[in-house]
């Protein structure tokens, strides 16, 4: 996002990291920015961050002193981003893998994960597909 906003060097220095501290003392590259954000923010130590909505809802959930901000597609990147589940071919349970995955698709499941901020899955997603 911050590279099609043309200030990704801007913001990072020109650095690119991951696990390393601050750069100039302002911006942070994490290894947990769902968790390390929003605490900077309630500490002082950063005014801002972006952080994955579903982590706003929770902090707001949980009464954390943080406040969100809606970023537009395509700019959070909605389209690039998935997560991927499925079960191991030599798992101990086949049949509660099996179980667990149908339920996943239910509308009840999808509910649940709506109302942490993710979007639901369409039914093309759903297919189970080998890897």
């Amino acid at each position: 996002m911050l590279k099609d906003m043309k200030l990704h060097a801007k913001v990072t220095g020109g650095k690119i990291c991951k696990s390393c501290w601050a750069v100039e003392g302002k911006t942070w590259f994490t290894s947990r920015h769902h968790r390390e954000t929003p605490q900077r923010i309630e500490d002082g130590t950063a005014d801002v961050g972006i952080v994955w909505t579903t982590e706003v809802k929770e902090a707001l959930r949980t009464g954390r002193n943080v406040e969100g901000v809606s970023i537009p597609a395509p700019l959070n990147k909605q389209s690039k981003v998935g997560y991927a589940i499925g079960k191991l071919s030599k798992g101990k349970n086949q049949k509660n893998a099996d179980r667990f995955l149908a339920y996943l698709a239910t509308a009840d499941a999808q509910n649940i994960y709506a109302s942490y901020g993710f979007l639901k899955a369409t039914a093309e997603e759903l297919k189970i597909k080998k890897l």
